[in-house]
């Protein structure tokens, strides 16, 4: 995940933070305005509720849950002083699913989407439109990247198990 700040410091401050992150000093005011932000990182951790491990659990929260929050928390004065702009949070199916072995995953992407709702119904007096997308399977390595030894579900291209097609949950 790559992280952006102008000020040297706490844009280090963030990366201990953030084990994994890639910190880059910015100044995006040099862009002329910011007009949005797609959150679009997330990993698994393959488990069965009770063989869960607390450290990969908080390490699958920070990255599907706390990222994106730090995310909006920078761009939301950006998009606030321009007059509004778009955040899009990319989702999963599986946050209104119960698949085994994958709570956490499915957790922190339902965990994901109250903070959406949220700040949609926050910011909507500022100009700021914020929804969440759930696309359908899609050809990732997010199987292969998953934590964890729990059950080996192949959820790849074409599988049939009823995710939510396309959905977009928005203002």
């Amino acid at each position: 995940m790559a992280i952006l700040a102008r000020n040297a410091g706490a844009l280090r401050d963030l990366a201990h933070r953030l084990p994994g992150s890639l910190p880059l000093v910015a100044d995006v005011t040099h862009f002329g305005s910011l007009d949005g932000l797609i959150n679009n990182a997330g990993q698994s951790h393959g488990a069965r509720v009770e063989e869960i491990d607390p450290e990969p659990f908080e390490q699958i929260f920070r990255l599907n849950v706390l990222a994106p929050i730090i995310a909006m928390q920078t761009v939301v004065p950006f998009t606030r002083a321009t007059g509004g702009g778009v955040i899009v949070n990319i989702s999963s199916g599986t946050a209104f699913m119960a698949i085994p072995g994958y709570s956490v995953y499915s957790a922190s992407k339902r965990a994901q989407l109250g903070v959406t709702q949220t700040a949609r119904a926050e910011l909507a007096g500022d100009g700021i439109v914020i929804n969440a997308v759930y696309p359908t399977l899609t050809a990732t390595n997010f199987g292969a990247n998953r934590i964890g030894t729990g059950p080996d579900a192949d959820y790849s291209v074409g599988d049939p198990r009823g995710y939510v097609a396309g959905l977009i949950d928005r203002a």
